[in-house]
Formats: structure tokens, C-alpha cells, sequence
């Protein structure tokens, strides 16, 4: 089915989106070149850059949220704050390094969560680490990405955008375990990653708290 017929019956602007230029990188993250997100996402997918932001409060509880039931890959499925994809442009192309991922999130965090970033800068978030992955949907939607995990802690006010996000929680990490024990076939693939990788082991006291940076990229594999 080409892609006009098949986008047809979601969201239009969700479907719009899918026109994004998308990072296409290999295993050690070196860029490609472009590729669109419909390319990206679609039969047995193309490797590709994504983020994925964890937003803290002053104490220290992670904001999550619950992917609207508009959304084209992993709807109504509960993930970390913000995630999304840097996009093919050179601000948003820095490899390695918080920068350029963190750049996509403060164009992308006011879309999802209406969350003021005017004056956020890109050394507001740490990075935590990358790794790779790949998980299908049912509906038969890929996701193969190299996905930055990156994490502030901000004082936010919340407007959500109901076309991009159903409902919201903040959790304690004592919260986070129980909430996805509970709910734990309604929970991303990729979050599950982040919880196993990086959260079972690691939450911050504070603001201050936060890792070196390990530059190594976990491969998870397939993680459905």
C-alpha cells in the first residue's frame, strides 16, 4: 500500500509528521544521511537517531505519560516524559553528545506536554546514555532506533496536547516499579529498556545528581 493510502486512515496531523526527515544512522550511531519517518517506521524499518527525555521535579519525581490513542506507533502505551527524533538538520545533528538531541527536545517538548522551554538550553540535560533497539507494534509499525536517554530536573507547568498525549503521572521511583508491574503490557518497549538499563540502578537525589556519561552503545536487540 503506498504511504499516502495507508497514512490515510490515522490522524492527519499525526500522519503529517511522517513526512519529518529522521537521522539515519548505523551501529555506531555515524551518521547516513535523511530518511523520511515513514520510511523509518515501516516494514522492517531503517536504524535511525531518537531521544528519549525523562523530565524530573525538585523531588525528584519522574514525569511520565500515557502516548495518545492518535499516535501512529505504540498508541495508548505509557512511556517516559518526552520522546521523539532529532531531525535531519544541523542543529539537531551533533552525535555523541547531549547537544543536538537535546536541542529536538526543547522543539519538541511545548508540541507534547505544552511545557515552556524558551529558556531552556541544551546543557540542561545530562545525558545518561544510548542504546539500540528494535520493537514492532501490532498494528505492524517498526521502531529500530539509537535512542538517547537524556534527563533534567525543571519545575514545569503542563498544558498536554491531547492529540499527542492521553494523561500524565509523576512517580517516585518506588511509583515508577509498581505502576509498571501493574501495567506492564501497556508500558513502550523502549521505557521498559530505559527502566532495566539505566533507572533499576540509578535515580537522582537532586539536581546535581547525575552519572558520567558511559559512551558505549547497549544493544537491547529485539524487545518484542
Amino acid at each position: 500500500m503506498k504511504s499516502r493510502e495507508l497514512l490515510g486512515s490515522y490522524d492527519s496531523n499525526q500522519s503529517e509528521m511522517m513526512d519529518e526527515s529522521c537521522i539515519n544512522v548505523n551501529s555506531l550511531d555515524e551518521v547516513l544521511g535523511p530518511i523520511s519517518k515513514f520510511e523509518a517506521h515501516r516494514d522492517e524499518g531503517v536504524l535511525h537517531r531518537a531521544f528519549s527525555a525523562l523530565i524530573f521535579d525538585n523531588k525528584n519525581r519522574l514525569l511520565i505519560q500515557k502516548r495518545s490513542d492518535d499516535k501512529i506507533t505504540f498508541p495508548g502505551y505509557w512511556a517516559n516524559s518526552c520522546c521523539s527524533h532529532p531531525l535531519y538538520d544541523y542543529e539537531e545533528l551533533e552525535t555523541g553528545s547531549e547537544i543536538g538531541v537535546a536541542k529536538a527536545a526543547i522543539r519538541k517538548i511545548p508540541q507534547e506536554l505544552g511545557i515552556d522551554t524558551s529558556k531552556m538550553e541544551p546543557s540542561d540535560f545530562n545525558l545518561i546514555g544510548r542504546f539500540e533497539y528494535k520493537a514492532r507494534a501490532e498494528s505492524g509499525w517498526l521502531e529500530h532506533e539509537i535512542d538517547y536517554v537524556i534527563a533534567t530536573h525543571s519545575d514545569v507547568e503542563l498544558n498536554i496536547n491531547l492529540n499527542e498525549v492521553s494523561e500524565i503521572k509523576w512517580c517516585s521511583k518506588s511509583d515508577l516499579f509498581d505502576f509498571c508491574e501493574e501495567n506492564h503490557e501497556i508500558i513502550a518497549p523502549w521505557f521498559l529498556a530505559i527502566i532495566d538499563l539505566y533507572l533499576t540502578d540509578w535515580w537522582p537525589n537532586d539536581s546535581s545528581d547525575y552519572q558520567k556519561y558511559d559512551m558505549e552503545i547497549m544493544n537491547k536487540g529485539d524487545l518484542t
